[in-house]
């Protein structure tokens, strides 16, 4: 049983999978309440699922980039269930999330989070081989200052921001393709597919993605 933990924006998600069946899951927006409202998510959805910390096999939990505080909050829970039950610890970033749960499309998508002080972090990713790819490093912006330098027509998803942000997408029409609200949800159960698909290619810890030492997985942040 995986356990999937993502905090690294102002909405939060978990998740509980076993490796065929999303078991349950659980998005809200913790706003910067990480701290109080994370840990007994987690309870309540182990109690509501029968599943105890006992049962878990592995954690995934998003990297970053996002919230310093969100961001630093998963990442310390999920490293203190992996070292307390010596589980392996799978690291995957906010924007792989996100991306996971789009349905294939020739044009380029712009995956975007909210990055504080009115700022948007993104990257850009191209459809290939089956799966959504990052073609670039995650940056840091402003709706203003991304709009105009956007390939278009494209796909755009994600944290979209207040209605300023909103209003200043409209400028680009037909060119910007606005997926349905449901799929601008970062989601822990998509989470949970892409650990459990590096836990099957790599299935011992040390590799690529999966830490032995779960002390020693990072986060990912981007700018100041």
């Amino acid at each position: 049983m995986l356990l999937a933990i993502d905090s690294a924006t102002f909405r939060a998600s978990i998740a509980l999978h076993d490796g065929v069946t999303l078991r349950g899951e659980c998005t809200w927006e913790a706003a910067d309440a990480h701290t109080v409202t994370l840990a007994p998510r987690i309870t309540e959805l182990l109690r509501q699922t029968g599943v105890t910390v006992a049962d878990l096999t592995s954690i995934a939990v998003c990297i970053g980039p996002g919230s310093y505080t969100g961001v630093r909050i998963g990442i310390a829970i999920a490293k203190g269930l992996a070292l307390s039950q010596q589980l392996p610890l799978v690291g995957v970033t906010t924007l792989d999330i996100l991306v996971e749960g789009q349905p294939p499309d020739e044009r380029p998508l712009y995956a975007v989070f909210a990055a504080g002080r009115r700022r948007i972090g993104y990257a850009r990713y191209q459809f290939q081989e089956h799966a959504w790819r990052a073609v670039s490093d995650v940056a840091l912006s402003t709706w203003e200052e991304l709009l105009p330098r956007l390939e278009t027509p494209a796909l755009l998803v994600g944290e979209l921001g207040d209605l300023q942000g909103r209003k200043a997408l409209e400028t680009l029409g037909a060119a910007l393709t606005l997926p349905p609200a449901a799929w601008h949800l970062r989601r822990a159960g998509f989470l949970a597919e892409i650990a459990w698909r590096q836990l099957r290619k790599r299935p011992h810890a040390g590799q690529a993605g999966i830490s032995t030492d779960p002390a020693q997985l990072k986060p990912l942040y981007v700018g100041g």
